[in-house]
């Protein structure tokens, strides 16, 4: 028993020991002692020697400069900050330390080190505000100075926006995503303005409002992308750029093909999450799908898709239009003109999943027609699901 009080006691003894050495290197030693002490500290030290090291960078480097053994006590220092470091702290608490490491970004020249603030400020997100880094970013991304990052800052910039940017964030890196200045940072610039899209509604619809096409097809394009933001932001943008798709198409003889992409595109975002809100302007589309049809901007097939999605999204609302829309179609057949029986079916089909009786008189006058024994059977199907 007393081998083992002496052992526990030299042990005790050798710890305090090693502590104070350490302690006393940081104190009496030159840079690369100062960095040897941070890196070798245990827990119990660590914390002590990390702030005694983050003071000493803060108020020798503007006096030192770009110096190699200062930016090594720097990058030792922040990596050995607890990831928890700001729990339980008070709020000025909290602020002095983001302030600090904010200070050794501004004052340490290295991207190594300003990679590693980030880093470390990601890490600690949940512990210290992150608003003054945020408007730092944002400013440096606004600047002409971006333009000449570092590669790996400028990606590390980039990617800490994406967890703590805000609507500002996403206004400005959206315009660097127009500017072939940052033409090799497109994948880095979409996965951040995917992440922003939450807190940027306001200035995602605005720039669709706009009605310029090469703007809502990136709009488009980043909602494809989107594989973690809600989906009611998502059909809500949907909803815009259909109906902003709509009144370009009217309104445009150029880009046909992109704007009846971005039609048939949001139209199926709305359809694959069940957004029936959006009836009204599924129904606008639907009489702008029949002309576009016609003229042979959208297949057959792709119009089909327009009338089961229609029948899904305004089940009620969209039977007037259905039946309409069967009747005109009923009628060509009479006076011998071409329709494609296809298209025929899948009206009859859709109103005889909705099953409302007003469609009544329009699907019993299919079997009066010389339709194809197809369409006379899926008319017969419908007739008999309608509700009474």
């Amino acid at each position: 028993m007393r081998k083992f009080l002496l052992r526990t006691l030299l042990f005790i003894c050798c710890s305090l020991c090693f502590s104070q050495s350490l302690q006393n290197k940081f104190i009496k030693g030159n840079i690369a002692d100062k960095t040897t002490a941070v890196m070798d500290a245990s827990d119990k030290e660590r914390l002590w020697l990390t702030n005694e090291a983050i003071q000493f960078v803060i108020k020798n480097a503007e006096y030192l400069g770009e110096d190699r053994d200062l930016e090594g006590l720097a990058l030792a220092a922040i990596l050995s900050l607890p990831n928890d470091y700001g729990q339980g702290k008070t709020e000025s608490e909290k602020e002095e330390i983001s302030n600090q490491l904010l200070k050794i970004y501004d004052l340490v020249q290295s991207n190594t080190v300003r990679i590693a603030v980030l880093s470390k400020y990601l890490t600690l997100k949940n512990y210290l505000p992150v608003e003054p880094l945020t408007l730092k970013l944002n400013t440096y991304m606004s600047s002409s100075e971006s333009y000449y990052t570092d590669v790996n800052l400028l990606k590390s910039i980039i990617g800490v926006l994406g967890y703590i940017g805000d609507n500002n964030s996403f206004t400005i890196l959206y315009k660097c995503y127009n500017d072939n200045h940052f033409s090799t940072y497109k994948e880095e610039l979409e996965q951040t303005l995917i992440s922003l899209i939450p807190a940027s509604m306001n200035e995602v619809l605005q720039i669709i409002h706009t009605k310029d096409i090469n703007q809502i097809s990136k709009i488009y394009g980043l909602i494809l992308k989107n594989e973690k933001i809600s989906q009611n932001y998502i059909s809500e943008i949907a909803e815009n750029l259909l109906n902003e798709s709509i009144l370009i198409a009217g309104n445009t003889v150029s880009r046909k093909d992109e704007v009846v992409k971005i039609q048939l595109g949001s139209l199926k975002i709305l359809k694959d999450n069940k957004c029936t809100r959006a009836s009204s302007s599924v129904l606008a589309f639907f009489k702008v799908a029949k002309k576009e049809y016609t003229e042979g901007l959208i297949s057959e097939e792709q119009f089909i898709e327009v009338i089961d999605s229609t029948g899904i999204l305004a089940p009620m609302d969209s039977v007037s239009y259905l039946i309409d829309y069967l009747e005109e179609m009923n009628e060509m057949t009479e006076n011998e003109r071409e329709v494609s029986p296809a298209i025929v079916i899948a009206v009859i089909n859709t109103l005889g999943a909705i099953g409302d009786k007003t469609a009544f008189d329009s699907l019993l006058a299919v079997t009066y027609i010389d339709y194809p024994e197809a369409i006379l059977s899926a008319a017969r199907n419908a007739l008999a699901g309608l509700k009474w």
